[in-house]
Formats: C-alpha cells, sequence, structure tokens
C-alpha cells in the first residue's frame, strides 16, 4: 500500500503533545512496517525558510512528501490548502490510505481517511481558546469525522464523546498511545547541575508538566500546594513544566494572593533532554486537569517511578488504573493529605511507585504502531 502521514504538527522545534505522538507512532510504524510505501506530507512554504521534519526515519520505504505551497496561506486560507490544493496533490500521489494525526482531513481525494482524535476539550470546554478558534476547531473536526472512513480514539473516554457527536462505533477504533520514557543509560545525568541551574529548581520539589491552560486546571494545585505548606510546613518546591499561555496571568495572580511566588517555579517551555531527568528528580507528580483524552504524563511519571496523584475526571483513570492517588475535582484538603502522604510515608509511596512502574508497561508505542498497521491493511483490503 501506499499511505500518507501528514507529519506537519511535529516539525515545530518545540513539539507539543500531538507533535511528540506523530513522531513516535512514524518512529513505532519504521521499526515493524518494512512494506508499506509511506509518504509523509506537510507544507513547504513556496517564500520561507526551507522547512524540514528533523526526525523524518532513514528507511527508504518512509519518505518526505513536502508540498509547496505558501505557508501564510494555510492557516488564512484554510479551505484552499484542505480542500482544494492537498487533495489534488494526494490524488496525483495515488495514495491508498491518508492519515490524518492531528484532527483535520483534506476533503475527498481518491485515498481512504483515518483520523485520530486526541481528545474534544475543545467542544467540552467554552473558554479553552477564543471564540473564534473553538468555533473553528469544532467546524474542521466535524468535516474530518464526516469524511474519515475510520476515526482512532486515544481514550475509551474521547470515543465516547465521539458517539456522543454522532459518530457511529462501527467507525471507531481505540489506540492507546505510549509514554515517551528515555531509556535509563540515554538520560542525560551528567547535565543534571546544568539543568537545576538553567531551570532554577528548587532540591526537592513536586512537578506538573503541562502547558498553562484552562483546563489544566493549575489554580486546584496551587490552592492545594500553599494549604500543604501552612498545614505541614512542607519544604518541597513546587515545578511547572511547560509553556505559558491562556492561564498564565490567572496564576501568576494567584501566587501572589497565597503569598507562594519564592516557592513555584514556572520553567517555560523544556528541552527534551530536560523531561526524564525533571520527572527523575521528582518526588511526586499532581495533574489536576478537569479534562484530558488521554494523560501520557500520568504515564510517563509511573514509568520513571515517580508517584502519581491526579484529578478523577475524564479519561485519566483509563492511563492510571490503580497506580495513582485519584482526588476528587477542586477537593483541596484531598489533594492536599495525599501529597502530604506521598511526601511522608515510605511505605504508600514505595506501594505506588512499584504499581505505576508495571502499569506503565502496559502502554507502549509499538503496540499502538501495530493496531495503527492493523487498521490501515483493513482498509486496504476493501
Amino acid at each position: 500500500m501506499r499511505i500518507g502521514i501528514f507529519v506537519e504538527v511535529a516539525l515545530d522545534d518545540k513539539l507539543t503533545g500531538i507533535g511528540r505522538h506523530v513522531v513516535a507512532l512514524v518512529d513505532a510504524l519504521c521499526q515493524i512496517d518494512q512494506k508499506n510505501t509511506y509518504l509523509l506530507y506537510f507544507c513547504a512554504d513556496l517564500l520561507g525558510k526551507k522547512r524540514v521534519f528533523r526526525h523524518a526515519p532513514q528507511q527508504s520505504n518512509f519518505q518526505l512528501r513536502p508540498v509547496h505551497f505558501p505557508k501564510s496561506w494555510q492557516g488564512d486560507h484554510p479551505s484552499l490548502w484542505w480542500n482544494h490544493w492537498l487533495p489534488r496533490v494526494i490524488r496525483r500521489d495515488r495514495l491508498d490510505i491518508f492519515h490524518g494525526p492531528n484532527h483535520i482531513l483534506p476533503a475527498a481525494a481518491g485515498a481512504k481517511q483515518v483520523v485520530t482524535i486526541h481528545d474534544l476539550a475543545y467542544f467540552k470546554m467554552d473558554d479553552l481558546y477564543t471564540n473564534h478558534l473553538n468555533d473553528a476547531l469544532r467546524a474542521w473536526t466535524t468535516k474530518a469525522l464526516d469524511r474519515a472512513d475510520r476515526v482512532i480514539a486515544l481514550s475509551k473516554n474521547t470515543a465516547q464523546d465521539l458517539e456522543s457527536l454522532g459518530v457511529p462505533s462501527a467507525k471507531l477504533r481505540l489506540i492507546y498511545g505510549g509514554g515517551h520514557i528515555v531509556p535509563d543509560q540515554q538520560i542525560r545525568y551528567d547535565r543534571t547541575a546544568e539543568m537545576r541551574s538553567t531551570l532554577k529548581l528548587p532540591e526537592k520539589y513536586i512537578l506538573f508538566v503541562g502547558t498553562l491552560l484552562p483546563r489544566k486546571n493549575v489554580p486546584f494545585l496551587l490552592r492545594s500546594y500553599a494549604q500543604l505548606k501552612a498545614q505541614h510546613g512542607c519544604k518541597h518546591g513546587l515545578v511547572l513544566a511547560g509553556q505559558r499561555d491562556t492561564s498564565a496571568a490567572e496564576i501568576d495572580a494567584l501566587l501572589h494572593e497565597l503569598k507562594i511566588v519564592d516557592d513555584v517555579v514556572i520553567t517555560g517551555y523544556v528541552e527534551e533532554w530536560h523531561l526524564p531527568l525533571l520527572y527523575k528528580l521528582a518526588d511526586v507528580f499532581v495533574l489536576p486537569s478537569r479534562y484530558e483524552g488521554f494523560t501520557l504524563v500520568t504515564i510517563e511519571s509511573m514509568a520513571y517511578g515517580v508517584p502519581v496523584i491526579a484529578a478523577r475526571t475524564s479519561s485519566i483513570e483509563e492511563g492510571t488504573g490503580d497506580a495513582a492517588w485519584l482526588v476528587e475535582l477542586d477537593d483541596v484538603q484531598g489533594l492536599t493529605n495525599a501529597m502530604h502522604t506521598l511526601l511522608t510515608d515510605d511505605a504508600v509511596r514505595q506501594r505506588q511507585i512499584e504499581a505505576g512502574r508495571k502499569r506503565a508497561e502496559l502502554f507502549s508505542w509499538k503496540r499502538c504502531a501495530q493496531e495503527t498497521l492493523l487498521l490501515y491493511e483493513e482498509l486496504g483490503s476493501k
């Protein structure tokens, strides 16, 4: 088969969750499939600097497929790109299957189409983005769901959300991703002091990883952390490892209100080699989110031996099972108690670390790639 995958989101120098998903999926497919031909599509631009997919596989059946089109037009005139230009290129390339791994698909282009839905937060939360952006994301996702021959959901929770939008269950496939786990021998322990200095890390800390968006619900964590310090004299700092975004101003104001400005570090974007060290050096990981499609950060924390506390919402328990300490959403005292226990009770801490490592082993990119390839083969045989 000739299979196209749209890798645009993985071209960014600063990869976010979906970009990492695409890179990991392509890499895992490369390791298990030497038979089919893969074309990796992205907008190559016409006038700007040359765009490069720096994670491109070297295997001969994986080929870069730059599509020459003004990059600025891709955002300013999306209908021209998705409804006309890209479909024309796909028809010319005679694909059997086209996979949009980031919620959007082109108009009919003669190939069977697969779309991956990571979450439907912008259907659930009106304050996630601006009204204009929320409306645009909903419209393009709805088109993709109509155009798709198969829809990959990354969790049962997202599959249920999709069914509530009218997507037939026969069209859906549940395929979990894996965590981005670096083998211990590849972790840059030799650069620990450098990272501590660059990110201004406290000696001991509680960790959160994620962009500072409203749905991440960081104020819940801040209130519990302030209470932890007030009630128990906690000496640990709090590290928020992620880019500042639409919740940043609210978080800054709350830090001052709670008088914990000097105890909380907001790192901004962290380099790829930073992340394993950030996890490894943390004593507890907390995910206070209101909504998640599927949470790889909890899988990563467990794999690295960090006990996890998370809000009992959406898909979070699908990933953690009973290997994490789940608290009710916005239960400040409940989260305070959980953090205190895991920081002070070694027996509870060790039990949760061991359970977490076992749980994390259930999710792998090899399995994700195998199930995705089976889906391609299913479509290709029709």
